[in-house]
């Protein structure tokens, strides 16, 4: 029996997508995905901010990454959602990391671990003809989720996927 690929998600696209409603989107692309206990706790504590987030958090799947040591490094670098994500993706090759954070990017990449995130969710999602189309979700993302996103890189999205 096959082992299913890891997919790991960190606290900004779970906010970006449960308070736009399409938190769903990464079951529907990617399987089942899973967070570790900081990003729990950070989706929690973010309450106020982003109730439905907070309330998603009670129902998505958590993985504790193992190297506790290796969480401690990875902190030095980034938040604590994202050392745990990183760490996680680590201890299981071939993991898929989900985030927007640049510098969690930037760890990811030189440890040659795949990733994406919001916006490369949406893409997906676009051309599987999940959502018809990526310019009123980005719109939501803005008023709702608080996303930023500057104005060349949205017009290079968009005109990838064709709405330009």
């Amino acid at each position: 029996m096959a082992q299913r690929r890891l997919i790991v998600c960190n606290t900004t696209p779970v906010i970006n997508l449960a308070e736009i409603g399409q938190l769903e989107l990464l079951d529907q692309l990617l399987g089942k995905f899973s967070v570790p206990p900081a990003v729990v706790a950070e989706l929690k504590a973010k309450r106020e901010l982003f109730p439905a987030a907070a309330e998603a958090a009670d129902a998505l799947e958590v993985l504790a990454p193992a190297d506790q040591l290796l969480v401690e490094g990875l902190s030095s670098m980034v938040h604590p959602g994202e050392a745990e994500c990183l760490a996680l993706a680590m201890e299981n090759p071939g993991s898929l990391l989900i985030l927007d954070d640049r510098q969690a990017r930037a760890v990811a990449s030189s440890r040659g671990l795949p990733f994406t995130g919001t916006l490369g969710i949406l893409s997906e999602a676009k051309a599987g003809g999940l959502i018809p189309r990526l310019s009123p979700v980005i719109r939501d993302l803005r008023e709702r989720a608080r996303f930023w996103i500057s104005p060349a890189l949205e017009a290079r999205v968009l005109q990838d996927a064709g709405e330009t």
